[in-house]
């Protein structure tokens, strides 16, 4: 199972200039529950196919030192994502886990 970063990790990130909050989940799954604390931007990755995610990282995300803090349903694409961001070279990327793993960020917005 991937690594979940903590609630502290992932807030301290929040802080940092231009960090992104990234939902990598299908637009079907985004529809149905979203994150409702933060903006976020979207862009699909699943286990074995990364490729939407791929195509847009630079796009979403051009400042490849801002930390990106992905989440999913569980955290296992938010793990994948992460792995496929650090090779394109984004420095500090997290892995937030599902998104009802985040309640903790409406506590604190």
């Amino acid at each position: 199972m991937a690594s979940i970063n903590t609630p502290a990790e992932v807030m301290a990130a929040e802080q940092e200039p231009g960090a992104v909050f990234l939902d990598v989940r299908g637009e079907d799954e985004v529809k149905a529950e979203s994150l409702q604390s933060r903006p976020y931007k979207q862009a699909k990755c699943s286990l074995d196919d990364c490729s939407e995610l791929m195509s847009k990282a630079e796009t979403l995300m051009s400042d490849k030192n801002a930390p990106v803090i992905i989440f999913c349903r569980s955290g296992r694409r938010a793990g994948k994502a992460k792995e496929v961001l650090e090779r394109k070279g984004y420095k500090k990327v997290l892995n937030a886990g599902g998104v009802k793993d985040m309640s903790y960020l409406s506590q604190s917005s």
